[in-house]
């Protein structure tokens, strides 16, 4: 049986996430939909709580995985949805009735389509609205959010599935992929879709380096002639400026001086810190 949507959700260890993303799919009162649940193996109660849903067409299995890519991917291969929406544990959809109010625009035939997305942050909820028409400094300097767009199952087919090289970019990448070098189509929808979770692995502070990192080498990969020098590099960095923890990390790598000033700062205020750290 096919579906015209297939939504699928990785999950490990995250027992208390998962519980809430199947919840908000649960509950939503459009039904044409699959839900795929791709557990890599979790040691918690992940399990009992995918056993514990019983609504129609759950779908789910649970086994060692070799990452969030590779966990994906086994999800693509399981979909038959005309539309695949990764919504992962933790995410939620915003409301009962969101795929009502989208599922329409699935006959409009768009290789893409991406929906307004909530980041619910410590200093308040944030809305990314994404742009009416795409262009490329939007595509290579942010992102487009995942857990609000929906894509094309035959795109995976098309262009390939996730690349597993990548640990952390590899949904960015697919994007470049498919609408920067193939003009794939996009559409922007007025509607918000899901409230992100944002203990991902993509917004951990630790990780903004190699995010950089791997954007980097995509870029390098999928533009070998064009993008080979530090001056492509700075280009590529004045696109996220707008991201101010990774431009600092840039400067940081850029300048040696200044990342020795910067790791003796660190190491000093982590001295002055380490008393009141033991004391708790």
């Amino acid at each position: 049986m096919s579906f015209q949507l297939s939504i699928i959700t990785i999950n490990y260890n995250n027992a208390f996430g998962l519980k809430k993303t199947m919840e908000s799919v649960a509950v939503q009162t459009w039904k044409s939909f699959e839900h795929i649940v791709v557990d890599g193996n979790s040691t918690d109660e992940s399990v009992n709580i995918i056993k514990s849903f019983d609504y129609k067409n759950l779908n789910w299995v649970s086994e060692p995985d070799t990452g969030i890519y590779n966990a994906m991917n086994k999800g693509i291969d399981k979909a038959s949805g005309k539309y695949l929406l990764f919504l992962n544990s933790g995410d939620v959809l915003e409301s009962t009735n969101v795929l009502a109010k989208v599922h329409g625009y699935f006959e409009k035939n768009y290789s893409v389509l991406s929906g307004n997305i909530i980041f619910n942050e410590e200093r308040g909820a944030r809305l990314r609205v994404h742009p009416e028409k795409m262009t490329f400094s939007y595509l290579v300097g942010n992102a487009i959010s995942h857990p609000s767009t929906f894509i094309k199952r035959e795109l995976f087919e098309k262009y390939g599935k996730y690349d597993e090289d990548f640990k952390i970019v590899s949904d960015w990448a697919f994007f470049i992929k498919v609408l920067g070098l193939s003009n794939e189509t996009y559409m922007m929808l007025p509607e918000t879709i899901t409230i992100f979770d944002v203990e991902g692995v993509s917004t951990q502070q630790e990780n903004l380096k190699n995010i950089y990192k791997e954007r980097n080498e995509v870029l390098k990969k999928y533009f070998p002639r064009i993008y080979n020098n530090k001056n492509d590099t700075y280009i590529f960095s004045k696109f996220i400026s707008n991201h101010k923890r990774l431009k600092n990390l840039m400067l940081i790598e850029e300048f040696p001086f200044f990342r020795k000033v910067t790791t003796i700062i660190l190491t000093t205020i982590g001295f002055i810190l380490k008393p009141f750290k033991s004391s708790k």
